[in-house]
C-alpha cells in the first residue's frame, strides 16, 4: 500500500539510516533487503516501493551521505572562481575546496556511513562500486580536474591526473583510521580528529602536487 504524503519522508529516511549502517558495517554481499526492513520497522514491501532493488537501495544509501560532499565542493569552487574571474585560483584554495567536505563529512551520522561505505567499495561488486563513484563524483571531480589543469600550468597533463589520483589515495586512507596513526606517535596524534587532519594535509598535498615534473 502507497504510504501517506505525511509518513513517506520518515519512512524513506528510516529505511535510508538502517541501510547506510548495515551496508558500511556488512558490506553489499551480506547485507539484506529483509533485514534492512526489519531494522527500519517496515515490511519487506516497503522497501521495494521505495527503492525498487537492493542495487538501487544502496545506491541511494551511498548518495545520501555523499552528496552533501559534492554540493559543498560545487559550492566552494563557484566561491573561487567568483573572487579569482580570470581562473588563477591559488592551488591551497583548491586542494581545502575539495578534500574538506569530504574529510569533515564524519561529523554526521550519514557521512560517517558513507565514509564506511566508501571503505568497503573495493570489496563490492565492481560494476556498483564504478557507478556510484560515477554517479556522485565525477562531475565535480573533472570540474576540480580542470581547475588543478590551470593552477598547475607546468605539470604535463598525465603527470596531474596521477598526482590528483594520489591526493584522493591520501585523503581517502585518512579517514579509515586503521590505529596506525596512534601507533606511530604513541596516542599523540588522533586520527578521527577531522580537523586537525584537514589542516595537516593541505600543505602536505599542496607541496605534492605543486612539485617540479
Amino acid at each position: 500500500m502507497k504510504a501517506s504524503a505525511e509518513t513517506a519522508p520518515s519512512v524513506r529516511d528510516r529505511i535510508l539510516a538502517v541501510a547506510q549502517t548495515l551496508f558500511a558495517e556488512q558490506g553489499y554481499a551480506a547485507t539484506s533487503t529483509r533485514a534492512i526492513a526489519q531494522g527500519a520497522g517496515v515490511n519487506l514491501a516497503q522497501v521495494h516501493y521505495y527503492f525498487g532493488s537492493k542495487r538501487e537501495l544502496y545506491i541511494a544509501a551511498y548518495r545520501r551521505g555523499a552528496e552533501p560532499v559534492t554540493e559543498a565542493r560545487r559550492r566552494a569552487l563557484e566561491e573561487a572562481k567568483a573572487r579569482w574571474p580570470e581562473g588563477d585560483i591559488p592551488l591551497e584554495v583548491l586542494v581545502r575546496a575539495f578534500v574538506t567536505p569530504f574529510m569533515l563529512n564524519g561529523r554526521t551520522p550519514e557521512g560517517r556511513a558513507t565514509m564506511g561505505m566508501h571503505a568497503r567499495l573495493h570489496t563490492e561488486p565492481d560494476d556498483i562500486a564504478r557507478e556510484v563513484l560515477s554517479q556522485v563524483y565525477d562531475a565535480t571531480t573533472l570540474a576540480y580536474t580542470e581547475a588543478f589543469r590551470r593552477a598547475l600550468p607546468h605539470l604535463p597533463p598525465e603527470t596531474l591526473y596521477w598526482r590528483l589520483y594520489f591526493m584522493m589515495g591520501a585523503y581517502r586512507y585518512t579517514l579509515l583510521r586503521t590505529g596506525r596513526l596512534e601507533a606511530m606517535s604513541g596516542g599523540a596524534c588522533d586520527s578521527g580528529d577531522f580537523e586537525t587532519a584537514v589542516e595537516r594535509i593541505v600543505p602536505f598535498l599542496c607541496a605534492g602536487l605543486s612539485a617540479p615534473a
